[in-house]
């Protein structure tokens, strides 16, 4: 199974950014290409199908002063995502608004990855318009790359980040370690997951995580894959790690349940036949679980 988000077909051509010129000439040409964000959302047509745009919306979208971002080349086509301002009722541009994960899994993999990219950068802007050090408004700068604080006495000028995450499918045998969360679907269970904490390898952050939400000890650890998952700015590191222990002591705040499940009652989860549930397919967490089941 292919890993969602990861086929970018941008070059990301740091080079130009912050290139006012080159940046105007870019977006004006006729082959420039525009992904709109509404609070997180994209525009769809009736198959959901993402609208791409023209130069032309720039005109269009005039008065609600999108904030524009520009994502890189692929070949010789600039690419553009424009955050909209989040008002209570999203622009007309056609079909509806949906989120990225009710389609994703429809789209060719380059277009995944490139609506990703958008998501990120425009829910990066929407969440901050002021300083973290003074207070005052901030400004898109470098292309829409960083925001730059408006007060010229402090001028601090912040980036984009992505929040790492460790994700990680536990073994012991024939069993993976699997919960789940009280908000999901009935019968729906995942890899276990968390944040890295300041001055934490990934490495003893899958150890830490697993004991902290199952009790079970984690021995060997073992780095398979990554994956960007802006919902709203999580980088995604996947990892398989090898259980020492069985014994689950489950933290109720963070899981409403957690259990050993057999590589064929995965299967069947697979052909419907059983009564568990996998994460969604765009998730890491199903390829990470999808990958286990297929080894023997």
């Amino acid at each position: 199974m292919a890993l969602t988000y990861t086929d970018s077909p941008i070059d990301r051509a740091e080079h130009l950014r912050g290139k006012d010129a080159d940046m105007r000439r870019l977006a004006d040409s006729t082959a420039a290409q525009f992904l709109p964000v509404w609070k997180e959302t994209h525009p769809v047509d009736a198959n959901m199908r993402p609208h791409v745009f023209g130069p032309e919306i720039l005109t269009k979208l005039d008065g609600g002063a999108p904030t524009v971002i520009f994502l890189g080349l692929a070949k010789e086509t600039p690419w553009f995502a424009l955050a909209l301002a989040p008002s209570e009722t999203p622009p007309d541009l056609g079909g509806t608004f949906a989120g990225l994960r009710e389609f994703a899994t429809i789209l060719p993999g380059h277009e995944a990855s490139l609506l990703v990219y958008a998501r990120a950068m425009a829910i990066w802007h929407q969440n901050h318009p002021h300083c973290s050090r003074c207070g005052a408004r901030t400004r898109p700068t470098e292309s829409g790359h960083s925001r730059t604080c408006t007060d010229e006495a402090c001028a601090h000028r912040t980036f984009p980040r992505s929040d790492p995450a460790v994700i990680m499918l536990i073994t012991k045998g024939e069993q993976c370690l699997l919960g789940r969360k009280a908000e999901w679907r009935p019968g729906q269970f995942s890899t276990i997951a968390g944040f890295v904490e300041p001055g934490e390898d990934l490495e003893n952050a899958v150890r830490r995580e697993v004991a902290e939400e199952t009790g079970v000890k984690v021995g060997a650890v073992r780095y398979l894959a990554s994956q960007p998952w802006p919902f709203p700015s999580s980088l995604m590191l996947g990892f398989r790690g090898e259980a020492l222990t069985t014994e689950i002591t489950r933290d109720t705040h963070e899981l409403e349940d957690c259990r050993w499940f057999s590589r064929a009652e995965v299967r069947a989860a697979e052909s419907g036949a059983g009564s568990l549930l996998l994460p969604h397919r765009s998730s890491i967490s199903r390829w990470l679980i999808e990958g286990w089941r297929d080894e023997s």
